[in-house]
């Protein structure tokens, strides 16, 4: 069973524990404080060398940097509204915020008043500020361009094909005038700083100059020329207000006197029209109701009389009954006369029979009177009802004539409502004509009253010492800039660099376990005193990585241990074999038998590295067969190691190193060694050279996969473990070979690297 990355921690020191100072694969994101802090310690040097040429730099410019004069002032600014008309009476808001004096400042550093300043100090005229009165000297490029004169015909073509521009043409002198005033104007603006002061009503007027005295005059006639020209803006204000409320009380005077016309008018129709006014028309009108009310109540009681005298008549009822009737004088005598002949009839008839003319002549007179009786009282009828039409005709007569003064009546009070209305327009008019008039009379006193709303507080003093503000800004900024660009160079050079420093670096790119890390013992030691130096200190810091290297191998697999070992490696030149062969001593060391087989059979290294004489049989002889096993190992006297060499005399045979390392011999050879020895380790050639790794790695039980510290390219490690991955290899892990310990201590805060270079001579001393 293979181990996997935690697993694997317990088998190699605390080399391989993830440092805290990396950040994890999960954490990529997170930016690591002390990764940086160790990056820029690393590069302190190019940042020191950075900050000092920069500073030298600096010290330069500011050498040649003129000295400049600062002269302040304060002024402070009572703000107020011009006191000309309110918002109710001519529309016009004129707020203004006190608290901000954003505006001010743009007035101060308003062209108009600038120019002001210019013409009253003839700023023009100086050479600070006008270039054109400046003596010029040329510079070193147009000293070169002035001694190597190009050919006209060659400046001509040029000019042509568009590689140097046609000169252009000369300006106008008022042009010319134009852009000299506006150089002046932008050069005095160059100078001045505008700063409120905190949360006053106060700024600070500065200005920066060659001159001191001159620096103190901009700003005093700065301030100076603000004040004045507040006064003539507000007597301008002031002026134009007048003549505004001027023309406009004209335009109301002649409005109010229209109103009035109008209103006039107005009075002189309505009193044509209807000849009185609408009081008398009610009052004419109420009595008229009231006429008509009393005439609609007779004429109700005359028809209520004409029916019942008329029915009485229909109905022959007795008249005598009806008190309308009873009250005719004649209809009463012919009634006793009626009664006379009635009692003579009752007396004639109890004397003569009936039929007598006596009687028949008694009752034509009866008769004769009741017919009296009735026509008299149709005549009472017929008075009746002429007295009922005539009350009728009274009424409809009312009627008719209270219309006619209801309509009057509407009409004169439809015309009293226009008539109001105009009225009240002439008042309107006539009260904005006075509230005008008085403004206008209160505008035009102002105009002899006009004051500032800004005083100076402290005028600017001639300043005694110039300005080393800018020095100072030059160098810090020169050392600002000397360090951002050392810091950029760090961090550029650490992006740029290609190969891995740190185990965790290695183990995270790579996605193998790291077995171990081996110091190198110098730039320019050699393999031999390597091994010299393992063999005669045995408690150095190389000594105990070789066996933490060996016990992480043994233990990349608890299962099976791992008796046949390959180490290989991207490229040549990485300590594959030098390590090899100290994992090999160091388990002959521990009392364990070992062998090491050098299988690189085109450039074998292991004879080379311990001195052996050429001549003898190696692993060449031995898969030809024409030499044993036993007698081809190489047995070293000094560290009693077995080592099954390529001779360098052989490698020059015709034999292929592919088809020698995939043949059944050399399969059949490591089955015999891995049964006599308990360790057998092959070197093996890099893997990006030739196939010779791929096709061993199949024979072994695992592959020590070995990367050169700061030197080995990671897209090489990349590729070469990519390449053994699609066979199945059995990769144990990664070894970091030949680390410079006092370097690598640089590297990480926590891990193997770090604790291995801080105490690397504990033991060792």
């Amino acid at each position: 069973m293979k181990l996997n990355k935690t697993d694997q921690a317990a088998s190699y020191p605390v080399t391989m524990m993830q440092a805290p100072g990396i950040a994890a694969s999960d954490d990529d994101d997170r930016i690591d404080l002390r990764t940086l802090f160790t990056t820029l310690w690393r590069g302190k040097w190019i940042v020191m060398i950075t900050t000092l040429i920069a500073i030298v730099l600096g010290v330069l410019v500011v050498s040649q940097m003129e000295p400049t004069y600062r002269a302040s002032a304060k002024v402070m600014f009572d703000i107020q509204q011009t006191n000309v008309v309110n918002i109710q009476e001519v529309l016009v808001d004129q707020q203004f915020d006190a608290s901000k004096l954003e505006d001010q400042i743009e007035v101060l550093r308003s062209t108009k008043l600038i120019e002001r300043v210019i013409e009253e100090l003839a700023l023009d005229e100086d050479p600070e500020f006008n270039p054109s009165l400046r003596v010029h000297e040329p510079t070193i490029l147009e000293r070169i361009g002035l001694s190597v004169a190009m050919p006209p015909e060659l400046t001509d073509f040029a000019m042509n094909v568009g590689l140097i521009a046609p000169p252009p043409p000369t300006p106008e002198a008022s042009e010319l005038a134009r852009q000299e005033r506006l150089q002046v104007i932008n050069n005095v603006l160059e100078g001045i700083e505008l700063t409120p002061v905190g949360r006053s009503r106060v700024i600070e007027i500065s200005f920066v100059s060659d001159h001191p005295r001159t620096a103190a005059r901009v700003v005093n006639t700065i301030a100076e020329q603000y004040i004045v020209d507040q006064l003539e803006a507000k007597l301008e204000a002031t002026r134009a207000a007048t003549s505004w409320l001027s023309a406009r009380v004209d335009e109301l005077q002649e409005r109010v006197q229209l109103a009035e016309d109008k209103v006039e008018a107005a009075r002189v129709e309505l009193s044509d029209e209807t000849g009185q006014t609408l009081a008398v028309t009610r009052q004419q009108l109420e009595a008229l109701n009231g006429s008509l009310a009393s005439f609609r109540a007779e004429a109700s009681r005359l028809a209520s009389l004409y029916n019942r005298l008329t029915s009485a008549v229909e109905e022959n009822r007795d008249l005598g009954a009806i008190s309308e009737f009873r009250a005719s004088n004649l209809i009463q005598t012919y009634r006793e006369e009626r009664n006379e002949l009635l009692g003579q009839k009752v007396v004639l008839e109890s004397s003569v029979r009936e039929g007598h003319p006596a009687l028949v002549r008694l009752m034509q007179q009866i008769s004769e009177v009741e017919r009296n009786i009735s026509d008299e009282a149709r005549r009472i009828v017929s008075a009746a009802e002429l007295d009922l039409r005539g009350a009728q005709a009274q009424e409809t007569s009312l009627e008719s004539e209270v219309r006619r003064l209801e309509q009057k009546a509407l009409q004169q009070s439809r015309n009293e409502v226009q008539l109001r209305q105009l009225d009240r327009e002439a008042e309107a008019s006539r009260v904005l004509y006075e509230n005008f008039l008085g403004r206008l009379q209160e505008t035009s006193e102002q105009e002899d009253l006009q004051e500032a709303d800004a005083r100076v507080l402290s005028p600017a003093e001639q300043p005694l010492l110039p300005e080393g503000q800018a020095k100072t800004r030059v160098l810090m900024l020169a050392t600002i800039l000397g360090g951002i660009v050392g810091i950029g160079i760090v961090f550029l050079l650490d992006r740029l660099n290609n190969t891995f420093r740190t185990p965790n670096q290695l183990e995270d790119l790579s996605g193998e376990n790291v077995l171990g890390v081996l110091p190198a013992l110098g730039n320019r030691t050699k393999r031999s005193d390597i091994i010299k130096h393992l063999r005669e200190k045995p408690s150095s810091s190389l000594a105990e990585s070789i066996r933490n290297l060996r016990t992480s191998i043994l233990f990349s697999n608890i299962d099976k241990t791992p008796k046949v070992v390959m180490f290989t490696s991207s490229i040549p030149r990485e300590g594959k074999s030098t390590s090899s062969m100290l994992v090999a001593m160091t388990s002959r060391q521990m009392g364990k038998s070992a062998i090491i087989v050098d299988c690189d059979l085109r450039l074998p290294v292991l004879a080379r590295l311990l001195n052996a004489a050429d001549g003898k049989p190696g692993l060449i002889s031995v898969l030809e067969g024409t030499s044993p096993v036993n007698e081809a190992i190489f047995k070293d006297p000094d560290t009693g190691l077995h080592v099954l060499m390529t001779r360098s005399s052989q490698r020059a045979s015709k034999i292929n190193a592919a088809d020698a390392l995939s043949s059944k011999k050399f399969q059949d050879l490591i089955q015999e060694l891995s049964k006599i020895y308990d360790l057998v380790i092959l070197d093996t050639p890099p893997t990006l050279v030739v196939t010779d790794a791929r096709i061993i790695s199949k024979l072994v039980d695992a592959v020590v996969y070995a990367v050169r510290w700061d030197s080995t390219p990671r897209g090489a490690v990349m590729e070469g473990l990519k390449e053994l991955k699609s066979i199945d290899a059995p990769i144990a892990g990664v070894v970091m070979t030949m680390i410079n310990e006092d370097k690598a201590s640089r590297y990480s805060y926590e891990g193997y690297s770090y604790y291995k270079g801080q105490y690397k001579d504990y033991y060792g001393s």
